[in-house]
């Protein structure tokens, strides 16, 4: 008899539109890709949302933020970028070998690595993977960073 009460009396708020279901902003979507914030492997809490939108949610790399908020020239995926990173960037300079791995600088695929694409990966240097709004991750708005979970 109780369990029907109450069942009842959720029934009641849920058709009231009271219920509570899960984080008050998880209907938020700050960029609008059509995936709530509080879901978001890419949410644009310290960039432009126009540079956060993931509606695919990809992840090619499996760090637990969207790759569109993973920085570029992050070669080995390290979740920072480093010197070391843009020093690779710029010994490659120039048409890429036949394997597209062996040439990481080439950022747009177009099988050379140019000068443009240096100048994006030193303006890089220093940045760190995120934000992620995913709940299995632990991430850290201030620094735009984000770990996963293990």
């Amino acid at each position: 008899m109780r369990t029907k009460l109450l069942a009842l009396i959720f029934g009641i708020f849920l058709a009231a539109g009271t219920a509570y279901a899960g984080p008050a902003n998880s209907v938020l979507d700050t960029d609008g890709d059509t995936v709530p914030d509080a879901f978001d492997n890419c949410n644009p809490v310290t960039v432009p949302a126009s540079a956060a939108i993931n509606p695919t949610q990809s992840d090619l790399d499996h760090d637990g933020c969207g790759d569109t908020c993973d920085p570029p020239c992050d070669f080995n995926h390290n979740k920072i970028v480093s010197i070391g990173e843009v020093t690779l960037a710029i010994n490659q300079l120039g048409p890429c070998p036949a394997f597209p791995a062996l040439c990481p600088c080439d950022l747009n695929h177009n099988g050379v690595c140019s000068i443009g694409e240096v100048t994006v990966c030193i303006n890089s240097l220093g940045k760190t993977v995120g934000p992620s709004g995913i709940t299995n991750a632990g991430c850290n708005p201030v620094e735009c960073g984000c770990t996963p979970a293990p």
